[in-house]
């Protein structure tokens, strides 16, 4: 059965047209100078490392039967800002990492060029998505024994460019849960760079509510995360993994408690007021695998949402993740971009406007926004503050319309605190979300009313209803729709 999910990507890949090219060097690395997890926290040379990270998009160019990385296009204002020249787009995407090292990370995530592409659906066959072809528009290139080694040289180029600039790098990739030549592909592509300590992580499925498009049980789950860690640690035994995940609506099948990767990257974005907040007080509370802040955001164009806003967002969210128990918080994304899209367009840490001059003396394009001085003042604390529970964690939107209610229990009829039910309209477009209280009741509102729903907690199973509309009564004092569901029995996953 296909899910039926609103979807909020916010990682959308675009061709560019510029290149860059560096010859990789062979050499052994000795494991202390790779990031670790040690004592919960991420370490580095036996230092606590609080990873500061930069979604940052690179993109592929194929010329001449090579590849070469570059900066994604869409960064800039128009084409004539566009280097084609292999040098000098090396010397591009040096300066903008010098930038984010400037600013005060210590880290990207590197999305757009670890991800290959699936050709052919009937076989698995997978190629590099890379620009540009006689008509200048993005074409596939197939993966085999000679485009692989000019592959690892365009991701050799990155690697070596990010360590120049003093950063760590976690790499998205894109391991199917339904093509084993994906799981090929990365057991090959992790023996290669082993020993790149530049590389600090594989980020190796993103974001499983939108893009596991197959409803699949728990159970099945459990096992391909731990086939997928089996193939990072016996190829990449010194280099850590993660899986990019939406949020606490992933508990209904992608559990966070069953996922066998070194750390989880969380990504909560504020669709609704405290939403991130909200979010982040659950993780620390009910997630027991290490996890970080791998995207969030807020947009900002200081018009319709002034920088003010944008500079506290990340102040909150960034001691509220290390206060929740967070290792590291990560923003999205580098660049202000343009896809029509106020909310995404306007993500970014450096505007498309202006120019900045480098410590160095280089200039690149863009303003770096107040929010900032956050990233650069942040020292880890010595001790945690409190992580909050604000006030409206229960109902994000402060709905009032139609309320659905239950109660989440095991067979022996105890409350289950910090479970997550899920509803939808009739026609599956529209859905809200709620966590059960320490008594295991809940209220989910909305303004519209609810027809289908599901209910889970982390390491149980997940029950699934529609809604009897017939029993749907009005509360006249509140002018409320109701809709009660009763007690909800979960059982404990036996795995």
């Amino acid at each position: 059965m296909i899910k039926k999910y609103l979807l909020l990507p916010v990682t959308v890949i675009i061709c560019i047209l510029f290149c860059s090219s560096y010859k990789e060097e062979k050499k052994t690395a000795a494991p202390s100078h790779f990031v670790s997890i040690k004592n919960g926290h991420f370490s580095l040379d036996d230092k606590e490392f609080f990873p500061l990270t930069i979604n940052y998009k690179v993109s592929m160019l194929h010329s001449g039967g090579k590849f070469y990385p570059a900066p994604y296009n869409g960064y800039y204002p128009d084409i004539n800002f566009i280097s084609r020249n292999p040098d000098s787009c090396k010397n591009d995407l040096l300066k903008d990492f010098m930038w984010i090292k400037e600013l005060g990370y210590n880290s990207m995530r590197i999305v757009g060029i670890g991800e290959e592409v699936i050709e052919d659906y009937s076989n698995g066959k997978l190629a590099v998505s890379a620009c540009c072809n006689e008509n200048n528009n993005q074409s596939t290139y197939e993966l085999n024994e000679s485009t692989y080694q000019e592959y690892y040289s365009a991701l050799a180029t990155v690697f070596k460019l990010a360590e120049q600039a003093g950063l760590k790098i976690i790499l998205l990739v894109r391991l199917h849960p339904n093509y084993s030549t994906t799981e090929t592909h990365f057991a090959k592509l992790a023996k290669h760079f082993s020993t790149t300590t530049t590389l600090m992580a594989y980020d190796i499925f993103n974001e499983p509510l939108y893009f596991d498009t197959l409803e699949r049980e728990k159970k099945d789950i459990y096992e391909l995360v731990k086939r997928w860690q089996k193939i990072k640690n016996d190829n990449a035994p010194n280099q850590l993994s993660t899986i990019g995940m939406t949020g606490v609506r992933e508990v209904i099948e992608w559990d966070p408690n069953i996922m066998s990767v070194d750390f989880l990257s969380f990504h909560p974005y504020e669709y609704e007021p405290n939403q991130v907040m909200s979010e982040i007080f659950w993780y620390g509370k009910h997630v027991k695998v290490p996890w970080m802040i791998g995207e969030t955001g807020v947009p900002a164009d200081n018009d319709s949402i002034s920088y003010d806003v944008q500079k506290n967002f990340a102040d909150k969210t960034l001691y509220q993740t290390f206060n929740c128990g967070g290792i590291g918080y990560s923003w999205w994304q580098f660049r202000d971009v343009k896809w029509l899209d106020f909310h995404q367009d306007f993500l970014g840490v450096v505007s498309r406007d202006g120019i900045t001059k480098l410590k160095d003396g280089s200039v690149v394009h863009g303003t770096a926004k107040p929010m900032n001085d956050v990233i650069k003042s942040f020292e880890i604390p010595k001790t945690k503050g409190e992580c909050v529970q604000p006030d409206n964690y229960y109902n994000y939107s402060r709905n009032t319309y139609f309320k659905l209610t239950g109660k989440l229990t095991d067979a022996k009829g105890t409350p289950i605190e910090g479970g997550i039910i899920l509803a939808w309209s009739e026609d599956w477009t529209q859905l809200y979300h709620t966590v059960s209280k320490q008594d295991g009741s809940f209220e989910l509102f909305s303004q519209f009313p609810f027809y289908h729903w599901k209910a889970s907690a982390t390491e149980y199973s997940m029950v699934r209803g529609d809604v009897n509309m017939t029993q749907v009564v009005t509360d006249q004092s509140k002018n409320t729709k109701k809709a009660d569901l009763g007690n909800l029995t979960l059982s404990p996953l036996g795995f």
